[in-house]
């Protein structure tokens, strides 16, 4: 264990709040199976804050050790407090190669684990900086035998199709729709849901012509809540004032 992560640790154990005896045993919140401290993501964040204060000095390649190790944790909380740190370190998130996101993977189970990861912590620009490394590596999620995996695949397009016009991550999402349209496992069809509804800000058209193409085979759960968010702006269909 890194010297860091074994600091962090000591933090993340401070920080810990009661659970039972199955909890702690096993991560109940996301489903990942891992130790739970039951650390709160607020406590998590600010344990993040605080290293990353007293670490201004660290080289990207230092950085990326301590995430390395953190990820190769017990516990749910030290595998997403590597995602937090990666995502509050600009520059140690640009050395992270598709490669690394991969193995990364390979260490998390549960949507919590892998959101954390995927949501809103690699940009469009790291990606198009080495489009042939993360195009291939969005594929190779797509198709990968572990669900989770598979999940990534949909989950790390949506802030790219979000922020930006570029067609290849439109295109790249919708081969990704297309081809898990069919699974009925809830970390699949809660994702193509809101990957589909991501895509609408900036690619509303291919959004209608997915559902008008795919509708007899798109989980229901996507359909409802990407025709209810084209309607209305929303998920729910309800005011973001009300």
């Amino acid at each position: 264990m890194n010297g860091e992560h074994a600091a962090l640790l000591t933090q993340l154990r401070q920080a810990a709040r009661p659970t039972s005896q199955e909890q702690h045993t096993t991560d109940s919140y996301g489903g990942s199976g891992h130790l739970f401290y039951n650390v709160s993501v607020p406590d998590r964040r600010a344990i993040a804050r605080r290293w990353l204060a007293a670490n201004r000095t660290m080289t990207p390649a230092e950085f990326l050790a301590v995430v390395e190790s953190l990820f190769e944790g017990a516990s749910h909380e030290e595998k997403t407090l590597a995602a937090i740190l990666l995502g509050c370190h600009p520059a140690g998130r640009r050395e992270a190669r598709p490669d690394d996101v991969d193995r990364w993977l390979s260490l998390l189970n549960g949507w919590a684990e892998i959101d954390s990861l995927c949501q809103n912590v690699f940009t469009a620009d790291q990606m198009l900086a080495d489009w042939t490394g993360w195009k291939r590596l969005l594929e190779q999620l797509s198709r990968d035998a572990n669900v989770n995996k598979r999940r990534a695949a949909l989950v790390l397009l949506n802030s790219p199709v979000h922020y930006t016009d570029d067609a290849r991550f439109r295109d790249l999402a919708l081969v990704a729709i297309d081809r898990l349209t069919v699974e009925r496992d809830i970390l699949i069809t809660k994702a193509v849901s809101w990957l589909l509804r991501s895509m609408i800000t900036r690619h509303r058209e291919a959004v209608e012509a997915c559902l008008a193409e795919h509708g007899s085979s798109l989980p229901a759960i996507a359909i409802r809540e990407t025709r209810t968010k084209l309607a209305t702006g929303t998920k729910s269909g309800r005011s973001r004032a009300s």
